[in-house]
C-alpha cells in the first residue's frame, strides 16, 4: 500500500526504499527481456516469419516477470503503478497476438487466400515498424554518446 513519504517513520522508509530498489529491478529485467526479444524479432521478415516463434519461451518470462510486478507495485501511488502495469501488459499483449497469428498462419489454418496475405503483409509491416523503431533508438543512442564524448573532450575527464 503507497503511503506519503512525510506520513512514515524510518523504517517505514527503508522498507518503501529497498520496495522500490525491488521494482527498478524488476523493471530492468523486463527491459532487458523485451530488448532481447525485439532484436530477435527485427530479424523476421515475409520469408521467415515463423523465426517469430522462437520467442514464446522468452514471452512466457516476460508473463511471469509481469505477474510479480504486479505483486511490486503497490509501493507506487495508483495512477503511477497503473502506468507502468499498462505499458508492460500491452507489450505482452501485442507480442502475444503476434505470435498466435504466426502460429495460425504456420498451421495453414483455413484462412482465404486474400486474407492470408492482408495478414502476412500486416506481420511484415509490424516488423518493419520494429527495425525502424530500434534504429531510430541506436541513432540516439550514438547521439547522446557522441554528446557526452563532447563534453568529456571539453571538460578533460
Amino acid at each position: 500500500m503507497f503511503t506519503e513519504p512525510n506520513d512514515m517513520s524510518l523504517a517505514a522508509r527503508d522498507k518503501a526504499r529497498r520496495d522500490l530498489l525491488a521494482l527498478q529491478k524488476r523493471i530492468a529485467v523486463m527491459h532487458q527481456l523485451r530488448n532481447e526479444m525485439n532484436h530477435a524479432l527485427a530479424r523476421v521478415n515475409g520469408s521467415n516469419l515463423d523465426l517469430a516463434l522462437t520467442q514464446k519461451k522468452n514471452l512466457r518470462r516476460l508473463s511471469s516477470e509481469y505477474d510479480k510486478l504486479s505483486r511490486e507495485v503497490r509501493c507506487l501511488p495508483p495512477m503511477d503503478a497503473t502506468a507502468v502495469l499498462e505499458d508492460e501488459y500491452n507489450y505482452i499483449l501485442t507480442i502475444g497476438n503476434i505470435l498466435e497469428t504466426t502460429r495460425e498462419l504456420k498451421k495453414k489454418a483455413k484462412i482465404e487466400a486474400t486474407a492470408r496475405q492482408g495478414i502476412i503483409d500486416g506481420l511484415v509491416q509490424f516488423y518493419d515498424g520494429l527495425r525502424d523503431e530500434l534504429a531510430h533508438q541506436d541513432a540516439e543512442m550514438r547521439q547522446a554518446l557522441a554528446k557526452c564524448e563532447g563534453r568529456d573532450a571539453q571538460t578533460g575527464a
